[in-house]
This record gives structure tokens, C-alpha cells and sequence, in this order.
């Protein structure tokens, strides 16, 4: 078997990527604090600043006589949605670089055993940035046909597909439909194998750690602060209507609460997803090194460039071919003049 293709079993693949995890865990941590917590704190913003604006706008119309025009009103809700929808934006758009800056870093920590530079990985992505949004753009556009029931069978095609932001990071040269067919060679073969990956990242990101930070939530008195604050906003939505819909299908009446609730489970839901990313980032570069997407080949590439330039520096002072490098011919007409002398 190839050195670039050490085929290793799905639990030494999990168990490798736990252990480079929690090795840079406190670095992980913090390049995934802002991309995490900034999507949440800007969704908080902008809900939370709309609903103390529309509960006191009765009050403010009566006050200030200006919000009774409607152009002035809508200008002030953008006004206030804009600080919330700027910072979440900006979040977002960094949650999706770090779908591909992660590789680099997994990357980085087999070979160095360290995580640094986060600018330098990012920017892995960032010289690249067509290709990567194309690559967004066709994979959200699968995610929305495979949610369609017709299309169910698309979900199938995602296990193909798992590869591809590795495959963006390490072989740039490939556009947006090649990384989906390599990433399709990738896990042709191995589709059983790559699914036990998937299932086991999903019940460790899905189940243990989402009920861990449930246990954190309740244990720092967090969820009985934000529970009471959601189920305020709660009230405030169409529920009558919605049980209309809901109870007859499922004999359950929804209540503000119970809302409440679910938002405290979606909101530890997204902490567990976004934290947990590197590892599954790390998790998916291992079995793409394993599958025979090793980064091998590209930096064989990258050896003869080298060797190049070695030949080329030897070869400068005997040719004095460093004109190339615009140096004052002076400087050029003396060093051999006196080279002749000598």
C-alpha cells in the first residue's frame, strides 16, 4: 500500500482526531469563540431590540410624533436591526471560512504538532475565494434539494460528499464540481465505513456533548436566567394559530414555555456544533489522508521550484545573471572587474 494511503480502522481515526482535539483545545476554543458566540449574540440583538421596540412603540408613537410616519419607522427598525445584523453576518462568514481554515490547521497539527498562525490558515481559503464560494453555493444547493421529500435519496450522495472542504484546502487546483467528484472517488469503496464516522461524530456532537452543556447550563443557573426572557417573547407570537395547526396532528397544545425551552435546547445544540467543528474537521482530514487525499503529492509539487531556485543562486556568480534582479548595473560592472583582477 502506498505511503500516501494507510488505511487505518474508523475508531483509530476518531480516537487520533480526539486526542489533537483536546491536545489544542483551548486554541480551538478561542478561534471558534467569535464564529460561535457572535451568530448567537447577533441574533439575540436583533430579535431582542425588535421586541422591546415593537412592545414600547405604542408609548414612543405618543411621545415622539415623528414615529407616526411610516418612512421614518422603517429607517429606525433598520437602524436598530443593523448592529445585530453585522455582527452575525460577520460570524457567519467566518463559521464558513473555518469549514475550510480548519483543515490547514489539523493539517498543521499532524505535521508540527502545533496550532498557530489562525491568520495564515484563514488566509488558505481566502486566496482562494471564488472556488470556495462556488463550493458553498452548490453544496447548500444540494442540502436544499435533499431536504425536498421527492429528493430524500440525495442524503445518500452527503456521505459522497463529506470530503469536499478537504479536498478545496489541499488540492486548490480542482473548481467547485471537481472537489465534489475527488471527494466522490475519495469514499467510493469505503461508504460503510465513512458512514460509522459520521454516526459516531454525530452522536459525540449531537447527544453527549449537547446533553454535557445542557448539565452546564443547569448547573450555572443559566437556563432558569433565559428561560423566562424567551417565554416573555414567546407570548408575543401567533401560538393560537399555530396550535390550530399543530394539536389536531400531534394531541399536544404548544405553550410560551414549553417554546422557551425549545430554543434553550437549540441554542446548547449550536454551542455543541460550533465548538465540536475542529473536531470533526480534524476527523475528516485523517480519513482523507487515509483514503489517499494525503497532501503528499502537493508537496512533491513543490520540491522541484525549490531545487530551482538552489541551482539558480549557485549558478549567480558565475553567470552574474542577478540583473534579473534590477541590482544598479554599477555594482554589477565592479563585481567583475574585479573578479577578472583576482
Amino acid at each position: 500500500m502506498s505511503e500516501n494511503k494507510i488505511d487505518r480502522s474508523v475508531w483509530m481515526i476518531f480516537f487520533e482526531g480526539v486526542k489533537i482535539y483536546c491536545q489544542n483545545f483551548h486554541k480551538f476554543f478561542l478561534y471558534m469563540a467569535f464564529p460561535v458566540l457572535g451568530q448567537l449574540l447577533g441574533l439575540l440583538m436583533i430579535f431582542g431590540f425588535i421586541f422591546w421596540f415593537s412592545s414600547n412603540l405604542a408609548v414612543l408613537s405618543a411621545k415622539y410624533q415623528l414615529l407616526n410616519n411610516f418612512s421614518t419607522l422603517s429607517i429606525l427598525i433598520i437602524l436598530i436591526v443593523l448592529p445585530g445584523l453585522i455582527i452575525f453576518t460577520k460570524a457567519f462568514w467566518e463559521y464558513l471560512i473555518a469549514y475550510g481554515a480548519l483543515n490547514s490547521m489539523a493539517e498543521g497539527a499532524l505535521t508540527t504538532s502545533r496550532v498557530y498562525d489562525f491568520p495564515a490558515h484563514k488566509a488558505t481559503v481566502k486566496q482562494n475565494l471564488l472556488t470556495f464560494i462556488g463550493l458553498w453555493f452548490l453544496y447548500s444547493l444540494f442540502l436544499v434539494l435533499a431536504s425536498i421529500p421527492f429528493f430524500f435519496l440525495l442524503w445518500i450522495g452527503f456521505v459522497y460528499f463529506v470530503l469536499i472542504f478537504q479536498v478545496f484546502t489541499f488540492e486548490k487546483e480542482l473548481s467547485p464540481v471537481g472537489c465534489f467528484k475527488r471527494s466522490f472517488e475519495l469514499i467510493k469503496g469505503k461508504f460503510g465505513r465513512t458512514v460509522l464516522l459520521m454516526a459516531i461524530l454525530g452522536v459525540v456532537t449531537f447527544y453527549l456533548i449537547t446533553a454535557a452543556i445542557s448539565v452546564i447550563f443547569d448547573a450555572i443557573k443559566l437556563s432558569n436566567i433565559l428561560v423566562p426572557v424567551f417565554e416573555t417573547w414567546c407570548m408575543s407570537l401567533p401560538i393560537e394559530e399555530i396550535n390550530k395547526i399543530y394539536e389536531p396532528l400531534t394531541n399536544t397544545t404548544l405553550t410560551p414555555l414549553m417554546f422557551a425551552k425549545s430554543i434553550i435546547t437549540q441554542i446548547e445544540l449550536f454551542i455543541a456544533v460550533g465548538f465540536t467543528l475542529p473536531l470533526r474537521s480534524i476527523c475528516w482530514t485523517l480519513w482523507y489522508k487515509n483514503n489517499g487525499g494525503a497532501t503528499v503529492p502537493l508537496k512533491a509539487k513543490k520540491s522541484p521550484r525549490k531545487k530551482t531556485k538552489a541551482k539558480e543562486i549557485k549558478k549567480a556568480p558565475t553567470s552574474f545573471k542577478i540583473e534579473k534582479r534590477e541590482i544598479d548595473p554599477e555594482i554589477i560592472r565592479r563585481a567583475r572587474w574585479e573578479d577578472d583582477n583576482y
